[in-house]
C-alpha cells in the first residue's frame, strides 16, 4: 500500500533486514510520521512479518526525517489525515473488522502489543517527537534510544481524548504511576534529558551518533542466542504482569478512548445544530 501523500511513490512502512537486524521505518516524514489509517494498517502488518521471520534476531523502531536519515520517529494520529476516518472507535487501531468479535487476543495484532509480545529484543530509536500514539509506540519497546532532538508527549487530552495504543499501561510500568499521571494529565512536552532523568529512555545521543549507537546495541544482543533472548523476555513480561491482565487494561483503554470520541462528535453536532 501507498500513502497518497508521498510525491516519491515510497512505501508507507519501510523494512529492511541486514545481518539479523531487521528495521522498521514510519515513512511519512511529510506529517512527522503521524498515523493515518493506511499507516496503522500497514505498521501491524510489517511488526508481523518480522516478529515471524526467523532471518530477523532483533527489531528497531523508527521513523524516516525527511532527508533520508533516521532523524524522527511519530508525532501520533493525524487527524488531518484520517487517524480516525473509517474505524470502529470500539475497536483497537488497526484491528482488521472480521476480528471484531469482544476477543482479548484482538489486540495481539496490533502494533505496540506484537512489539512488546514477540520474542525479540525490540528497540525505538527515536530521533525526533514521540507524541500521542507515537508516544506508545516507543513505550511498546523493549528498549529506547533517543537523540537531543527527541521529544515526548502524551497529548491526548488536548485533544479531548483519553489515549490509546497501550502507552497508559506501557508508561505506567516504566516510570510509574506518579509520573505517567503527569504526562497524561497535563501533556507536558518532555525533552530529552528528562526522559532521561524520568527513566522514560535508556540513553540520549547526539543525533549524529543515534543509528550508530542502536546498532551496536543491537549487535551486541545478537550476541546472544534467539532461543535464549526469547525465554528471558518471556520472564520479563510474565513477571510485568499476567497476558490475560494486559489484555483485559488494552480493551479498558480503547474502550475508554472510543468514549472520548463518541463525546467528541456529539460536541461537534451540538455546535453545527446551533449555528445553523
Amino acid at each position: 500500500m501507498q500513502d497518497t501523500n508521498l510525491t516519491d511513490d515510497q512505501p508507507i512502512v519501510l523494512t529492511t533486514i541486514e545481518n539479523r537486524i531487521a528495521t522498521i521505518t514510519l515513512n511519512r516524514p511529510h506529517r512527522r510520521n503521524a498515523l493515518n489509517g493506511e499507516l496503522i494498517e500497514v505498521l501491524d502488518e510489517a511488526v508481523q512479518q518480522v516478529a515471524d521471520n526467523p532471518d530477523a534476531k532483533v527489531v528497531i523502531l523508527t521513523g524516516a526525517a525527511g532527508d533520508g536519515q533516521h532523524g524522527g520517529f511519530c508525532a501520533g494520529g493525524d487527524i488531518k489525515d484520517g487517524g480516525q476516518k473509517n474505524r470502529d472507535p470500539n475497536l483497537p487501531m488497526g484491528a482488521d473488522a472480521s476480528k471484531a468479535a469482544d476477543d482479548p487476543s484482538k489486540y495481539d495484532l496490533h502494533a505496540p502489543m506484537l512489539l512488546h509480545m514477540m520474542q525479540k529484543p525490540t528497540i525505538a530509536m527515536v530521533g525526533g517527537p514521540a507524541i500521542g500514539a507515537g508516544c506508545s509506540l516507543a513505550a511498546a519497546c523493549d528498549l529506547r534510544y533517543c537523540s537531543e532532538n527527541a521529544v515526548f508527549a502524551s497529548n491526548f487530552s488536548a485533544n479531548g481524548l483519553s489515549g490509546d495504543y497501550g502507552g497508559s499501561i506501557f508508561w505506567t510500568r516504566l516510570i510509574g504511576t506518579s509520573r505517567t499521571r503527569e504526562l497524561y494529565y497535563l501533556n507536558d512536552k518532555i525533552d530529552a534529558r528528562k526522559a532521561l532523568a524520568w527513566g522514560m529512555v535508556n540513553d540520549v545521543l547526539p543525533a549524529a551518533e543515534l543509528a550508530n549507537h542502536v546498532r551496536a546495541i543491537a549487535e551486541r544482543l545478537l550476541r546472544v542466542s534467539g532461543p535464549l533472548l526469547a525465554n528471558i523476555k518471556d520472564n520479563l513480561n510474565q513477571a510485568e504482569q499476567e497476558t490475560d491482565r494486559r489484555r483485559y487494561l488494552f480493551d479498558l483503554e480503547t474502550r475508554n478512548q472510543a468514549s472520548s470520541v463518541t463525546e467528541i462528535r456529539e460536541r461537534m453536532r451540538r455546535k453545527a445544530k446551533t449555528s445553523s
